[in-house]
């Protein structure tokens, strides 16, 4: 699981029933679980910040549109700023990951 700076589990700004996560891939164990949910039903299958209909691409979005990450967290008060700094770190890791020559 993904965690916060402090060491605590990220948790999504509205806590999430087993309704919500109904039909969901991200499960409670999930290492993305509380950071990105994904559901067909819900956005066509995009991959959403947690407990919200706002897709984890308008995060990218904004930054390559040269948006500081405050804007993106003013502009989207669902997300929480650490499920954004989560997904920007998960980016970098898998990026920086598969360019080290194994």
């Amino acid at each position: 699981m993904v965690r916060s700076v402090d060491n605590a589990p990220i948790h999504s700004a509205k806590p999430l029933s087993e309704q919500d996560l109904e039909g969901d891939l991200i499960q409670p164990g999930h290492p993305l679980f509380g950071i990105i949910w994904v559901n067909s039903q819900r956005m066509s299958g995009a991959p959403c910040f947690a407990g919200t209909r706002v897709p984890v691409n308008s995060l990218f979005d904004h930054l390559e549109g040269g948006d500081a990450l405050e804007t993106f967290i003013d502009d989207f008060p669902g997300v929480t700023r650490e499920q954004a700094v989560a997904v920007l770190e998960l980016s970098r890791s898998r990026l920086l990951n598969d360019l080290v020559a194994r």
